[in-house]
């Protein structure tokens, strides 16, 4: 008997499928083989009513190790179920930015009949860069590295946001998240690390970056529009902070070691989707700055 215990478990192995089970088991794709179960059970039943319950229960049984009954249906549900489902149902880490977990702040308008009454609720940074000369056509940049039908920071933004950089580089950083998450500083729990800087408040995650180097650059950045965008004081907080990191994109150096970067892709299964992911990193030191999935 014992020596048939080890055939049983790799017979088990070998039938298991781990890109389709546990963790990454595929919702939808489990309802689908669960159905096609049942009507295999169903027609089985026709000819033969008491093999019905046996048929069904092996085939839950094949769903529950292999993650599907019928091969084939995990890459069929990724090809034709809609998007909208698999995302509810997607269990992949987010690729973000900075990550606001708490409500953003209401803005405050001004005096009724002001131009600038309505802040919108979201906000296009690139329209924002372009409208106040944060960005422009990089052909029209002088010293600028991008394609001329690209977007560069100006010449006066990029010295302005390198001087920011050396400013706060050593400072207090709990310090300064407080002040860019506009918190008490006793009343912020902040860790960094190589990979990645979280804030918590009371226990919970306020706020997150992939880097320090992200957060430095996020951090310099805020000073560098709070002179700029002539609503920058009147926006929510949840805008000012996807403002400040949508100027990463226009990064030219590593905020954190200040050596060259790299702008990379890869494709990120999940349980029930790919992704495509664009990274923006350090190629010195390999600090991720910024992640954009579409």
């Amino acid at each position: 008997m014992e020596s048939e215990r080890p055939n049983e478990s790799s017979v088990l192995e070998r039938l298991r499928q781990p890109e389709y089970t546990g963790e990454n088991r595929c919702i939808p794709c489990t309802a689908v083989n669960v159905v096609i179960a049942v009507v295999l059970a169903i027609a089985v039943a026709v000819v033969s009513l008491p093999a019905a319950p046996i048929v069904f229960g092996l085939s839950l049984a094949a769903i529950y190790v292999r993650g599907y009954l019928v091969p084939g249906t995990p890459t069929l549900t990724k090809r034709y179920f809609p998007d909208w489902l698999l995302a509810k149902f997607d269990k992949a880490p987010a690729t973000r930015g900075t990550a606001l977990e708490n409500d953003a702040d209401a803005a405050v308008p001004d005096e009724p009949g002001s131009d600038d009454d309505l802040i919108p609720d979201r906000v296009d940074p690139e329209r924002q860069f372009l409208e106040h000369g944060v960005v422009a056509p990089c052909e029209e940049v002088a010293g600028a590295d991008g394609p001329d039908d690209d977007l560069c920071l100006t010449a006066a933004v990029r010295q302005d946001w390198q001087a920011e950089l050396e400013a706060i580089r050593d400072g207090d950083r709990r310090r300064q998240v407080a002040t860019f998450l506009e918190i008490d500083p006793a009343a912020l729990d902040f860790e960094c690390s190589g990979e990645q800087a979280i804030a918590r408040v009371d226990g919970r995650q306020a706020a997150f970056w992939e880097s320090e180097a992200a957060l430095l650059a996020d951090l310099a950045a805020a000073e560098v529009l709070a002179n700029r965008l002539p609503n920058w004081d009147r926006l929510s907080l949840e805008n000012r902070s996807q403002l400040a990191s949508g100027l990463r994109t226009f990064v030219e150096s590593c905020p954190g070691c200040g050596g060259s970067i790299s702008l990379d892709e890869e494709t990120v299964e999940s349980c029930c989707r790919s992704h495509q992911v664009y990274a923006i990193t350090c190629e010195a030191c390999e600090a991720r700055l910024l992640e954009v999935s579409t």
